[in-house]
């Protein structure tokens, strides 16, 4: 079981690493894509747009449905250390990687930037989950189940508050 965000945040890693190994090649076999500040303000500019998108309730698009719609862990994890994984995750490396040196090699060199449209959408998925666990109070797990894989569940983000008493005294 992993936390969301966490897995989401990995997946944009992964794919901005993605780009730079394919950057890195497209500059050693052909001329590297040079983008201009227009480019970059577009980039941002669409970028928010779907963050914003994606923050909202629109069916196929926003993400808050979905989030709502998560059910309860059925018993509480356990207060074991996770194991330790890896920021890169293979499972988005490597193909964004091989696409983009496919399309490199065989295309143009700003085929190179392709995994960095998979960096922002992750990107905007990890702030919108991350604002929802905020408002909502519960941290959203990625459950790891053969019958269903990826389920989303979720936690309070803390325990249970301990009872208050009209003087603030400790339950007896």
């Amino acid at each position: 079981m992993v936390r969301q965000v966490h897995d989401q945040l990995g997946c944009a890693l992964s794919s901005v690493a993605a780009a730079a190994v394919g950057l890195a090649v497209a500059a050693a076999v052909r001329d590297a894509p040079r983008p201009s500040p227009g480019d970059y303000v577009v980039a941002l500019i669409v970028t928010a747009v779907w963050a914003l998108l994606k923050s909202t309730r629109l069916k196929g698009i926003g993400m808050l449905t979905g989030l709502d719609a998560t059910p309860p862990l059925p018993e509480p994890a356990p207060a074991v250390a996770p194991p330790r994984r890896s920021l890169v995750q293979v499972r988005v490396f490597v193909p964004y990687l091989a696409v983009g040196l496919a399309l490199v090699l065989l295309f143009d060199p700003w085929w190179a930037l392709l995994p960095l449209i998979g960096a922002a959408d992750w990107l905007t998925d990890a702030l919108v989950t991350s604002l929802w666990e905020r408002r909502h109070g519960r941290l959203l797990w990625r459950e790891h189940t053969p019958d269903e894989p990826g389920r989303l569940a979720h936690t309070p983000l803390s325990g249970p508050r301990p009872p208050r008493t009209a003087t603030d005294a400790p339950p007896a």
